[in-house]
């Protein structure tokens, strides 16, 4: 189904907010030829709106050859609408405009690879905060292309990473669940994802996610790829003007926290370090409060409705917070041995350890890909 939406108080007449967004779909492939545009009644009943209105957007839309109509057969978008100066005009504009940003970057001394991180770590944020992706992939038809399914921990790089397999691939579509950790790994043992994403400590032996795996995948062999080693700790606003430095000042009345879910490998951290330190979560204002990724709980602190939360400071740099380094972990990349060497999944590998991904990577604070791509081969259990 078409999606329309309006803005009522746009100086921009509701007409032509219709028309613009029909398109903008039809320019970026969302709307192919032949897809069929909602009937004038009912589009015009979803948005509380004059069925006139509706009408004199396509009929506007019919004079621009984007659209055709058959009397008592409904719009449709037309054939050669891809072919139109008019969503040829749109496509230009969208250039011109990334192109001027580009432009100015790099006159403020800014490399390409900064450029692009920050391109994609602003469109990770932008995802968040409107709670929706976007997974279109051009001219693929959906029958064609190979879907990675990836579940498990949040982090910017596997945004980063779902960017480079999506654009250089363009016949793989890595997609993404954020769920935890643990949740990933189970996911992974019941064949609900391909790969996981996870970075568990286990406090008895130091280690990071290896003692989980064998433990729930002890009759599996399992490749796990590192796919970066990152600094988590408090995330609090700039300046930190509540002078946050430590776990123990959230039992602070005045501090609100801001939690991750259960079963995320932050989450575990944190009450592991709360049992250390013999802190109750009673005692913690925020703690049954649950967000399910980094940019959640750094969006929050932002927006002054959280004083803190525990993150990866690469969140907390996207939003311009101050942050508070609790402790380096490794963040892997895990999969069966047996389809992880097989397309589609190694293309992962590939981006992983490829050169330009990596400097990527590097140029983003609190990252360290010293061990980027390095491969752990862990086999069964031996009864």
């Amino acid at each position: 189904m078409m999606k329309i939406d309006i803005n009522l108080n746009s100086d921009k007449p509701v007409y032509l907010q219709i028309v613009n967004q029909v398109v903008k779909l039809v320019a970026l492939g969302e709307a192919p030829p032949g897809s069929r545009l909602p009937a004038i009644r009912s589009l015009a009943q979803s948005l509380d709106l004059d069925p006139g209105t509706v009408a004199r957007a396509y009929l506007e839309l019919e004079k621009e050859g984007v659209i055709t109509s058959r009397r008592g057969g409904g719009s449709f978008v037309s054939s050669a609408a891809r072919e139109k100066p008019f969503t040829q005009s749109y496509e230009k504009r969208l250039a011109a405009v990334v192109e001027r940003a580009i432009l100015e970057a790099l006159g403020l001394g800014f490399s390409a690879d900064e450029i692009s991180t920050a391109f994609t770590l602003q469109m990770a944020n932008l995802r968040e905060q409107r709670t929706h992706s976007n997974t279109h992939k051009g001219a693929i038809s959906d029958s064609q292309i190979k879907e990675i399914r990836f579940m498990g921990s949040h982090d910017l790089a596997i945004e980063l990473l779902a960017s480079h397999v999506n654009t250089l691939y363009p016949d793989v579509h890595l997609a993404t669940t954020f769920v935890g950790s643990l949740a990933g790994l189970v996911a992974l043992e019941c064949g609900e994802a391909d790969i996981a994403g996870a970075h568990l400590l286990d406090d008895k032996s130091g280690e990071f996610n290896i003692p989980f795996i064998r433990r729930l995948m002890s009759n599996e062999t399992v490749v796990v790829i590192n796919l970066i080693q990152r600094v988590q700790g408090l995330m609090v606003a700039p300046n930190n003007p509540s002078h946050i430095i430590g776990i123990q000042d959230l039992t602070r009345p005045e501090i609100t926290f801001v939690n991750r879910q259960k079963g995320s490998g932050t989450r575990i951290l944190l009450d592991s370090r709360l049992l250390r330190l013999g802190i109750p979560t009673t005692e913690i204002k925020g703690y049954e409060h649950e967000e399910t990724t980094h940019m959640a709980v750094a969006s929050l602190i932002a927006q002054g409705r959280a004083d803190t939360g525990l993150g990866a400071q690469s969140a907390a740099n996207t939003v311009g917070l101050d942050f508070i380094p609790l402790l380096k972990e490794h963040y892997d990349l895990i999969a069966l041995k047996e389809t992880f060497e097989r397309p589609p999944l190694d293309k992962i590998k590939e981006v992983v350890c490829s050169d330009n991904f990596r400097n990527i990577l590097r140029s983003i604070p609190g990252y360290d890909v010293s061990e980027t791509g390095k491969v752990t081969i862990v086999g069964p259990k031996l009864s």
